[in-house]
Order: structure tokens, then C-alpha cells, then sequence
């Protein structure tokens, strides 16, 4: 570099401070702050540690419907997170297949979103682009199936105009796309775009950030342009095995699966020893030891390496933390030194044996736990204990054996363990399914798999 174009990276340093140390973490918590702090952050919230919801989201997606690239594609793929959901709603009104990616890659890889026959509603497109719908609407798909996708629409946290992507740093969107490499889903004619907000576009990212697994961006679509990159990085070909550790393989079924494939066809899978998350590992390091007191030393530390005083001694704890100890009490222990009673310690009472549960569903999101209460007091139900799970729209009234509670150690202790009772089943009398609460009918009924264990 010469030495008039050194003064200018100086100069523009002054006028626009960077961080200290430029990683892709300082790039993201840079974009993350910015969305926070100046209104443009849409639920869920925060978006640190997400493909961050931004507003304009809509209107990104609108211009992403309007380009012929869009309009000419059949098959899409939409990764899961929120900022891409108007662009899941428009593949399904327009009729288009949609893929969407196992969250996590947890438990699979794709998803092709299918609507039920005859529910074409908006009502139901927002459902099934939903985080339950993807799951309840999806038809599974393995790395062995064949497809093809004409449309890649991918979340970012941070792009530039030359084609570089930041994501939130899990590394799901470079795995996708080695999985979707190793399928053939990918033509040399399909293009991957993103959708964010305008903040978090940068004119340039320093190249020597980005890897070979890194996958590169084609077109970003912001509420207000359309930016066409000119790519200076190539994309992944496949899973690059060497780059991931064996904790990373582990935790995603469908990249063993992989693995065991390209094995048996003689490629080299060596993993990498240390673990992959090593940027993130070390900025959760850097938050505990940021929480630390000033009174608290490492190991390192000398006796004389202290900063708290010329003598050394540093400032004890304000409100220290209860330290349990193992040790056994004597009768003269019980005493502290100021002649105060030491309080014994309380133990845990054990956890109530469950005789059945009751589930109560179709519960409206604005029923409150108190109003479920007086209805069921009101029919003369009691339960003794409820797992409330009213944003779902159901929950478990979970009713206790009758009689003395007994610790599940007692069958060890010698007592004899109770023996299962037979449940006599009979016909009950009418009566109505259906409780009102706030004008509202709601069925409960009797868990099947509950019944069953107790016959």
C-alpha cells in the first residue's frame, strides 16, 4: 500500500472510529446496537445473537417480488428466521415450492412447506409460515433426495457491495448451502439474496474475515434499493470437514449422515480437533471475566500484583455469595463466634407423585391463569398442581395420589413399592365438554397417553 493511501486510512480512522479489534463479532455487534438504539429493531427482541427483524422488512420483500429473477423462480428456499417471513407469505401466495431449513439442523436438514388442501387463506399462509407452522405444515426432506431450487433467499446480519455476508455467527447458513451443494440443489444459474436494512449494508468488509465456507451474496435487497454485488470470493463446493469439530457433527444428525456417505465414497473427512465456536467461546469469556469484582484475583495473580492499594489488601464483598459446605456440624459448631444460633439448614421436600393429568386446549391467548381457576372451582375441580401453557393455547392440571406422599427411595429403604391400580372405565352421565371463560368455550379432556400409563 503506499504511503498517500496509509494517510488516508488514518484519516478516515479519526473521523469514523473503528473497534479495537476488527472481527466479524464487531461487525455484528456494530449493526445489533445501531437497530437497538435507533428505533429500527422489530420483535423479537433484542436482536443481539439474531438474524435481527428490522422495519421495512415488507417492503424488502415487495422489491425482492417485483425482480424477474424472482418472478421466473419455481422452486425457493427461505431460511426460518423473521426478518424473511413476508418473503415465505409471498412464495405461498404466488403458489411457489417452498423449501425452509430444519431450525438448527437439529432434527433434519430441508422442509417443502405444504398447505393443506383447500386452506389457502391468508389466514392459513400465516400460520404455516409460522416457527410451529414450518414445523407442523413441513414434509421432511433428506441429503439423499433429489432437488432443485431456482432462488436462494438468505438472513444476514451484516453485507457489503462486494458480496461478503456476516451471519449471526453459528455458522447454519454456511452449513445449508454445503448440504445443498452436496444434493445438487444448486445451479451455476441460481442466485443467493438477502433482505436486510440499509444500516446493514457496508460498502466493503475486510476480506481476510471471510473463508472459503463463507457463502457469498449475489443481490441485496434493502426497503429502499436493490444492490447487484460483484463477487471477489467463490462459492463453497460442499461441507469442508476440516473446518468442523466433532461436537459440531454431533449436534446435527444430518451431517453425520453426510459424513458416513462421503466416507464410504473414499473422500477425506478429517474434523478438526479444537471446537469451531472459537470467536464466540472467547466473547462469552470476555463477559464473565467483565462481570468480575475488582476483590476477586486469578491465578496468576502475585501478592504483589495487586491494584487495590500500596498494601495489598483488596475490598471485600458487599453481599458475598452462600458457599455450600460438605463438612459436618458438631454441637459446638453451632454457635458463631458473636454467640448468635446458627440456623440449620432447610431440606427439600421431595417432589408430589402425579396420580394423572387433565389437558385443557383451545385456550385464548387472553385467558389468564386466575379466570381458569374459577371456572374450574365452579365445576368442582380442584387440582393440585397446573403446568400453565396458555400461549400455546393449552395446559395440564395435574392432580396428586391420594393420601401421604411417599419419596420415590422408599422402595430401596425395604418398603414394599405400591402395586399399579386398575382403572375401572364406565360410561359417565351427559354432560358438557366445554367451560366458558370470558364468554369463550373451551374443551378439556383426559390425556389418552395418561390413562394408559396407569392401566
Amino acid at each position: 500500500m503506499l504511503n498517500g493511501e496509509e494517510t488516508t486510512a488514518a484519516t478516515e480512522s479519526v473521523n469514523n472510529p473503528i473497534p479495537e479489534e476488527v472481527t466479524k463479532q464487531s461487525f455484528r455487534l456494530k449493526v445489533w446496537r445501531h437497530l437497538e438504539t435507533n428505533g429500527l429493531a422489530m420483535f423479537p427482541r433484542p436482536v443481539y445473537n439474531r438474524i435481527p427483524n428490522f422495519k421495512g422488512a415488507q417492503e424488502a420483500a415487495a422489491k425482492l417480488a417485483e425482480l424477474d429473477v424472482y418472478k421466473n423462480a419455481k422452486t425457493v428456499k427461505v431460511n426460518p428466521d423473521k426478518p424473511q417471513e413476508p418473503v415465505r407469505v409471498l412464495c405461498l401466495e404466488q403458489q411457489k415450492t417452498l423449501y425452509v431449513p430444519v431450525p438448527r439442523l437439529q432434527n433434519g436438514f430441508l422442509n417443502q412447506l405444504v398447505l393443506p388442501e383447500g386452506e389457502t387463506g391468508p389466514g392459513a399462509i400465516k400460520k404455516a409460515v409460522s416457527r410451529n407452522g414450518m414445523e407442523t405444515y413441513g414434509k421432511p426432506l433428506s441429503i439423499e433426495d433429489s432437488v432443485t431450487l431456482d432462488l436462494v433467499v438468505m438472513g444476514s446480519v451484516a453485507v457489503s457491495k462486494e458480496g461478503f455476508r456476516i451471519g449471526k455467527g453459528k455458522g447454519y447458513g454456511d452449513l445449508e448451502f454445503g448440504l445443498m451443494m452436496h444434493m445438487k440443489a444448486l445451479k451455476p444459474t441460481t442466485l443467493v439474496v438477502t433482505t436486510v436494512h440499509d444500516c446493514q449494508v457496508f460498502d466493503t468488509l475486510p476480506a481476510e474475515l471471510f473463508k472459503p465456507h463463507d457463502v457469498p451474496i449475489d443481490i441485496i435487497i434493502t426497503p429502499t434499493q436493490v444492490i447487484e454485488t460483484h463477487r471477489v470470493s467463490h462459492r463453497p463446493t460442499g461441507i469442508l470437514w476440516h473446518l468442523l469439530s466433532n461436537r459440531r457433527v454431533e449436534m446435527m444428525p444430518v451431517l453425520g449422515q453426510l459424513r458416513e456417505i462421503e466416507m464410504l465414497a473414499g473422500k477425506a473427512c478429517t474434523l478438526k480437533e479444537e471446537d469451531t465456536d472459537v470467536e464466540e467461546r472467547a466473547v462469552q469469556r470476555a463477559r464473565r471475566q467483565r462481570r468480575r469484582t475488582k476483590s476477586t484475583k486469578t491465578q496468576s495473580e502475585g501478592e504483589g500484583n495487586t491494584t487495590e492499594g500500596e498494601d495489598g489488601k483488596s475490598k471485600p464483598r458487599r453481599n458475598p455469595r452462600r458457599r455450600n459446605s460438605h463438612k459436618s456440624v458438631g454441637p459446638e459448631d453451632t454457635l458463631k463466634a458473636d454467640g448468635k444460633e446458627q440456623k440449620s439448614r432447610k431440606f427439600k421436600r421431595p417432589k408430589p407423585v402425579i396420580d394423572f393429568s387433565v389437558k385443557i386446549s383451545n385456550i385464548s391467548p387472553t385467558t389468564r391463569v386466575r379466570d381458569l381457576k374459577q371456572a374450574l372451582s365452579e365445576r368442582g375441580v380442584k387440582p393440585q398442581m397446573m403446568t400453565w401453557k396458555g400461549f400455546r393455547g393449552y395446559c395440564y392440571l395435574h392432580f396428586l395420589k391420594p393420601g401421604p406422599q411417599k419419596m420415590s427411595i422408599a422402595a430401596d429403604e425395604g418398603q414394599a413399592a405400591e402395586k399399579p391400580r386398575l382403572l375401572k372405565v364406565e360410561p359417565a352421565p351427559p354432560r358438557d365438554p366445554y367451560i366458558n371463560i370470558n364468554g369463550r368455550r373451551v374443551e378439556y379432556f383426559i390425556s389418552k397417553a395418561h390413562i394408559k400409563g396407569r392401566c
